[in-house]
């Protein structure tokens, strides 16, 4: 026994090693990335990952937001001239040396990731994504709040959406859902096929056993067999429960008006009517109007009474 706790003192004193190592290397590399880029680290994260550090921790959260100013002591009004000082460029904090830093370090341990108050571009966007795709990448949640983006598509997000207080619009927004409704779609024709092939089956098995003077279902402790439906089989997806779009221009004031804000609220809707996943979706502060409000409650409706649920 006294062995044993020994080899596994070894081991977790090594586990912990390496977990600090990699912390560590984080560090390093966020403010390499970061100064190559004219940009500052986030002092709230350095801050946390040096106290997980310290505490023997795995880095699983990450909150990216604008560090904060310090106060400027107002200037005295005197008559005596002043000599102009110089003007330096304030350094803001930028996503992407960050996400250089998680994709260069391979962590795998991140299941939270936010960025709040912080512009994103497109090069902001395709580095996340390429993160996101890593097959060791194993965040859950994605929050990109007031940032600033524009309609580009995000494939694999995560199995919550946030990105409220952005500007997709309503051709953004249904950029955003159309691979997942896809993919809704593509489940549920699968999942109904696959029925149709076992319910044939089972019709030619009885009619086999019919010919041969048998009972054409099988008895078992004269217990009905149960019937096959389609709740018998996996859930299909697309595996995303929550959706948050509040206050992203999803209105009729824009281009083609009506007509592109219909098009984005029936796609939510068909999604509401068929995603067995899908628990959220917030489209406050979104003016989508009378008829596109109704359009999502009958969608709602349908995913009660539907006998696809």
């Amino acid at each position: 026994m006294a062995k044993g706790k020994k080899k596994s003192k070894k081991k977790d004193a090594a586990l912990l090693e390496q977990n600090a190592q990699l912390l560590r290397r984080i560090l390093k590399l966020y403010d390499q990335y970061s100064t190559e880029q004219n940009s500052v680290t986030c002092t709230e994260v350095t801050k946390t990952i040096r106290l997980l550090i310290e505490e023997g921790e795995s880095l699983t959260r990450v909150f990216l937001r604008p560090n904060p100013q310090k106060a400027i002591k107002p200037v005295e009004v005197t008559d005596e001239p002043k000599p102009v000082a110089e003007a330096f460029p304030i350094l803001q904090t930028c996503v992407r040396p960050f996400v250089r830093t998680l994709s260069t370090c391979e962590v795998n341990t991140l299941k939270v990731f936010a960025v709040w108050n912080i512009c994103m571009d497109l090069l902001d966007c395709i580095d996340l994504g390429l993160y996101l795709k890593r097959p060791t990448t194993i965040v859950q949640t994605l929050s990109l709040k007031d940032c600033l983006l524009q309609p580009e598509p995000l494939y694999r997000l995560s199995t919550e959406i946030y990105l409220d207080g952005n500007h997709f619009g309503c051709q953004g927004a249904f950029d955003i859902i159309k691979l997942l409704l896809l993919d809704c779609e593509k489940f549920l024709l699968d999942k109904q096929d696959k029925l149709r092939v076992e319910m044939e089956l089972k019709e030619q098995e009885a009619l086999l056993r019919e010919r041969q003077g048998l009972p054409r279902e099988l008895t078992e402790k004269k217990k009905k067999k149960k019937k096959l439906t389609l709740d018998d089989m996996p859930p299909f997806g697309p595996f995303v429960t929550k959706i948050h779009l509040f206050d992203n221009d999803i209105d009729c004031l824009q281009p083609d008006g009506f007509a592109i804000v219909q098009q984005t609220i029936n796609a939510f809707a068909r999604l509401i009517e068929i995603s067995e996943e899908l628990e959220e979706l917030d489209l406050d502060e979104n003016v989508i109007g009378h008829v596109c409000g109704g359009i999502i409650l009958d969608a709602l409706k349908k995913r009660k009474e539907s006998k696809y649920r």
